[in-house]
């Protein structure tokens, strides 16, 4: 049972992205702020699907390729998705709050991006997915999520706030990244001093994962107003 269970949380990030999933087939209109996110959602599964693959290939007895030996490339291509889409989701909001700011810091990720790899990084590299790329991903994401925050405070509404897809879509990515970005932030030197902890530690992930996936299925059960 111990086993069962200790299982069924190494594939979090596969079952977690099937809350949403659900919400978003039985909903017939989507609002077009929420199809980034629909996109995400989709994307994700896919790519967490593969890596957990990769990842359990023994255990579930695949013959893979040896360039498919570690998944950390999966990784690194998920996060370039999932600022390149939440990106886009705030921009599609159409608020007009750091509205400059909000569409130059694409450019400047993509700066970086490849800038980092071609100069600093492996992002094929087999040891572990670049803490370097999640912790910037997830900073200019929580950055994204304050300002929307800030917006919401600002802005005179006569509507519940908690009832706005939008809202929840930024909770839930908020709570995920703030806790992405003190992983990884730490995530190489964990692994040089205490590996054992630095994958352990993944389980706090997950459930802020989990957590995610609960706040996109009220985003995809909430009306526009």
């Amino acid at each position: 049972m111990r086993d069962f269970f200790k299982q069924l949380f190494d594939w979090t990030e596969v079952w977690a992205l099937l809350i949403p999933l659900v919400f978003i087939l039985r909903r017939k209109v989507i609002p077009a702020f929420l199809k980034p996110v629909k996109i995400y959602v989709f994307a994700a599964l896919i790519l967490n699907l593969f890596a957990i693959l990769i990842w359990k290939r023994y255990r579930l007895g695949l013959n893979l390729p040896d360039w498919l030996g570690s998944n950390n490339f999966i990784y690194n291509t998920h996060s370039l998705v999932r600022f390149a889409l939440f990106t886009w989701f705030f921009l599609a909001l159409g608020q007009h709050f750091m509205h400059r700011v909000k569409k130059i810091l694409p450019f400047l990720f993509m700066a970086f991006v490849i800038i980092n790899f071609i100069f600093y990084e492996d992002f094929f590299r087999y040891a572990m997915p670049s803490s370097r790329l999640l912790a910037t991903e997830a900073a200019l994401l929580l950055f994204y999520c304050l300002q929307y925050f800030i917006y919401m405070l600002l802005e005179d509404r006569n509507i519940s706030v908690s009832r706005q897809p939008d809202f929840w879509v930024a909770t839930g990515l908020s709570i995920y990244e703030a806790v992405s970005f003190t992983i990884f932030l730490f995530f190489n030197y964990l692994i040089a001093h205490n590996i054992k902890f630095a994958i352990s530690i993944w389980d706090v992930s997950n459930v802020a994962f989990i957590i995610f996936c609960i706040c996109l299925s009220r985003a995809f059960h909430e009306k526009s107003k």
